[in-house]
């Protein structure tokens, strides 16, 4: 682990070793990146190691099931106005509609008013509905897992919703405190990567302005609003006051581009030990790519989930979905297929580093672009060929 070896790769910033420390002795740092990592104060430190038993990387998981007991379905909601604000086909809205209507507390992620990424608490529907679409940066996990194992304690009922190594670190975090998680729903996602806050920050002030101007903006990743013609949820838009909507493609935003290209994430996210079939949670959520081969009513850039029920846990909620969904079953094997990163981590970009040394003096716009410009000819190939397409 990275308290140990101090190997980035070995740390996926989830913040759960400052959370369970009791001498408070570990802060939360930035590197030269700007990714979070761990520090601790060697003369406030009681060696108890508690911070190594919480720590993902040390995280075995011991509720995996066969394949063949693993069930997966894919679908979409039968509400259209669902499936349009949801980032896919609208799973989550049915499962978090489903769970409160058995009382459950629901923690997802949210932006706050300065477009910071935080986890937080749900008990309504409408504020549930600030946790739907994807925020493709690293989320704080913003003090929920003390949050959470209180909540058990009392015999709450409570569904976290993360990516996968979060997920791992807060049952880590229970298991050290010794709390039941029978009353305990985990939903993963299947991830590509993260981003820091510092780098979506960089790039919004960039776009936008000072930070009065970014509170008076929203940001949404997978718009599903028509872009010249069609819609494709690889895209998000910007809301401005007193502007015109934009909506931003890869081709045309510096940040799209990057995350879609792989070209920040965080190093763990290269090596990451969740990016397999062996999930943590009790049931995975992720697009269903390639659905349209299959069934051409659907069309995965407007939205249709897939959705792995990994434990008997999971599967209870199967019946109360399926009221709110249209849904048919697949294997795992199709999701291995066709949704890479449940089961290998992203190759990073090759000029990662590149990117990074370049934004100590460059814009972000401008070292995205150096960072991914196409060699000459294969830009030339590919004016060429659409000219012939045109």
């Amino acid at each position: 682990m990275y308290l140990l070896s101090s190997e980035k790769k070995e740390c996926y910033g989830c913040r759960a070793c400052a959370e369970v420390c009791p001498q408070k002795c570990i802060t939360i740092v930035e590197d030269e990146e700007h990714f979070i990592y761990p520090y601790v104060e060697k003369d406030k430190c009681r060696k108890c190691h508690l911070c190594e038993r919480v720590c993902p990387i040390n995280y075995s998981n011991d509720k995996a099931v066969d394949d063949l007991d693993r069930e997966v379905w894919v679908g979409v909601s039968k509400s259209n106005e669902v499936r349009m604000k949801s980032s896919s086909g609208g799973a989550f809205t049915a499962i978090y509609r489903s769970l409160l209507a058995e009382n459950y507390k629901i923690f997802g992620v949210r932006w706050d008013k300065n477009l910071k990424v935080i986890h937080d608490v749900a008990t309504t529907e409408e504020e549930c509905e600030k946790f739907r679409k994807s925020k493709y940066v690293m989320s704080n996990t913003n003090g929920c897992f003390s949050s959470i194992a209180k909540l058990l304690m009392k015999g709450d009922k409570v569904c976290f919703t993360a990516s996968p190594c979060q997920c791992a670190a807060l049952q880590a975090f229970l298991q050290t405190k010794r709390i039941d998680q029978d009353n305990l729903i985990v939903i993963d996602l299947i991830c590509h990567g993260a981003p820091n806050q510092y780098l979506f920050d960089r790039y919004i002030t960039e776009k936008i302005g000072d930070k009065e101007k970014v509170k008076n903006c929203s940001y949404q990743f997978k718009n599903k609003l028509p872009y010249r013609g069609s819609v494709n949820s690889r895209t998000a838009i910007v809301k401005r006051q007193g502007r015109k909507d934009e909506i931003l493609t890869i081709q045309n935003d510096p940040f799209i581009k990057a995350y879609y290209g792989r070209l920040f994430y965080r190093p763990s996210c290269g090596t990451c030990k969740f990016a397999n079939s062996n999930r943590v949670s009790d049931i995975t959520l992720g697009d269903a790519w390639h659905i349209e081969e299959e069934y051409p009513e659907w069309d995965p850039l407007v939205g249709v989930s897939c959705i792995i029920f990994n434990t008997s846990k999971g599967k209870e909620l199967l019946e109360k979905i399926n009221k709110q969904m249209i849904l048919r079953k697949k294997d795992v094997e199709w999701v291995v297929q066709n949704n890479l990163q449940f089961n290998v981590p992203t190759e990073m970009h090759k000029n990662r580093n590149l990117f990074f040394k370049l934004l100590e003096s460059k814009s972000f716009k401008k070292s995205v672009n150096i960072s991914m410009k196409k060699p000459i000819m294969l830009r030339a190939f590919r004016k060429i060929r659409s000219i012939l397409s045109a």
